[in-house]
């Protein structure tokens, strides 16, 4: 048997792959902008990432998030936790999720020679960048809140 909580892992494996090919694609984009191949490939990958991470994280939150959602909105002082931070997560993600395929779709159909399309492709990866870093510290912030909640239902019951 599993380890309870361990499902979430690759689900974050992927997330920092994501996040780091966003990266290494805004860095080339930089450095070598007429690389168009690699730009391409990376494009691709960072999508497939994306939507990796996304699949993988459905079974861990329709089958396990509850319990935890549960407990964070039972105290006062977590409750916020769930309120605000994974209601915005979801909404960020989603607009990640979508704005992944703009990539690859850019990459692929956008004359990157010209620098109007790659201001675009520039534009749209530093986006994903920063909700990336935000995704990061909400998930941060759901799961020492899930913990604490935890802790506190542990000295209380």
């Amino acid at each position: 048997m599993a380890t309870p909580g361990m499902e979430s892992g690759i689900h974050v494996f992927f997330a920092l792959l994501a996040g780091l090919t966003a990266a290494f694609l805004l860095g080339i984009l930089y450095i070598k902008p007429n690389n168009l191949n690699t730009i391409r490939k990376l494009a691709v990958l960072f999508t497939i990432f994306v939507w990796l991470s996304w699949i993988t994280v459905a079974p861990v939150y329709t089958q396990e998030y509850g319990t935890d959602k549960a407990m964070i909105k039972q105290y006062p002082e977590t409750k916020a936790a769930h309120a605000l931070g994974m209601e915005t997560k979801e909404h960020i993600f989603y607009t990640g999720l979508i704005l992944s395929l703009l990539v690859a779709i850019a990459a692929y159909t956008l004359d990157l020679s010209m620098p109007g399309a790659r201001r675009f492709l520039i534009g749209t990866l530093i986006v994903l960048v920063l909700g990336f870093l935000v995704l990061e510290a909400l998930g941060a912030w759901i799961g020492i809140s899930a913990k604490y909640a935890w802790s506190i239902n542990a000295t209380i019951g």
